[in-house]
């Protein structure tokens, strides 16, 4: 019963010190921050900060492996079709827009979007696969297609997100359908 409470308390105290890091950011750089600030923000010692994670980087790594992972692991469960690709994207952006662009505007653009676009990437070239005449061109349409949607995605939160997630997912449904001119 102790290990399971003594989880839970340390589970409690990486969320704040997540909780606290995000808030941060929303008015400051990256570069700005301080660990101290960050303990401070997040009611732990210095001390407790440095147990939980070390540094700030492992911090937004964290973050961004929980961020990545849930998607990771909505992927795995996805048709190969386009359109069904381009929806979970554009949902995973929307319940995440937040965080997404907590990260952007504080300079860490290079945290996520390498991890997004493997996880696209994957998608796209098992997609691009069952249609290839040209296989050997199939990684380099699946590298456009993947950083062409986080680039989607990118403006898509910088603008405010007029666009519904159905109309961003049939606008990249189109664009992929036309690079599989290509294969």
């Amino acid at each position: 019963m102790k290990n399971i409470q003594t989880e839970s308390i340390r589970q409690q105290t990486d969320d704040q010190i997540i909780d606290a890091t995000l808030t941060l950011l929303q008015s400051q750089s990256y570069d700005q921050l301080a660990v101290t600030d960050i303990a401070r923000k997040a009611g732990v010692s210095r001390m407790a900060f440095y147990r939980h994670f070390g540094t700030k980087e492992s911090v937004i790594a964290t973050i961004v492996e929980q961020l990545t992972s849930d998607f990771a692991h909505e992927a795995q469960h996805l048709p190969n079709e386009s359109r069904a690709v381009a929806t979970a994207f554009f949902e995973f952006i929307q319940s995440n827009a937040v965080v997404i662009a907590i990260l952007l505007n504080a300079g860490l653009r290079e945290q996520f979007y390498p991890p997004l676009r493997d996880i696209l990437h994957g998608l796209y070239s098992n997609i691009l696969r069952d249609h290839a005449t040209n296989a050997a061109i199939v990684d380099y349409i699946s590298d456009f297609t993947a950083s062409g949607m986080l680039a989607i995605a990118i403006r898509w939160i910088s603008t405010g997100m007029q666009e519904t997630v159905k109309e961003l997912a049939e606008m990249s449904k189109e664009m992929t359908d036309a690079q599989e001119e290509f294969l």
